[in-house]
């Protein structure tokens, strides 16, 4: 509450994990630690955000609500892992990204290559 969680790790094998983030943010990274069999993650924001970090390829399947928030995934789909995300936002936001994408390396501070001239 009126703070935020680092990057957390899951145990290999999970099944099931919650997220809570109240006036805070926190950031997921499940990209070294496959999921078991039905893998839930349940993300809540209330006023704050939640990042969440996958593989590439991963089978995301998004469920829940948000008002005057947003949920949003991206990541496409492939042969990777498939996990089930419960996403609540209520004036916060919840993103499944892959860990090397544009979006995460903006918020990280870094930067972007240059345009490939043409």
């Amino acid at each position: 509450v009126f703070g935020g969680f680092g990057k957390r790790v899951c145990a290999p094998g999970w099944t099931k994990e919650t997220a809570v983030a109240v006036f805070g943010g926190g950031e997921f990274d499940l990209t070294e630690v496959p999921p078991g069999d039905s893998a839930t993650l349940t993300a809540v924001a209330l006023f704050g955000g939640i990042e969440i970090h996958v593989d590439q390829g991963s089978r995301i399947t998004m469920s829940g609500f948000s008002l005057f928030g947003g949920r949003e995934v991206k990541v496409t789909a492939g042969g990777g892992p498939t996990m089930r995300i419960r996403a609540f936002a209520l004036f916060g936001g919840i993103e499944v990204n892959t860990k090397g994408s544009v979006d995460a390396a903006q918020r990280a501070g870094g930067t972007l290559p240059a345009p490939m001239a043409t």
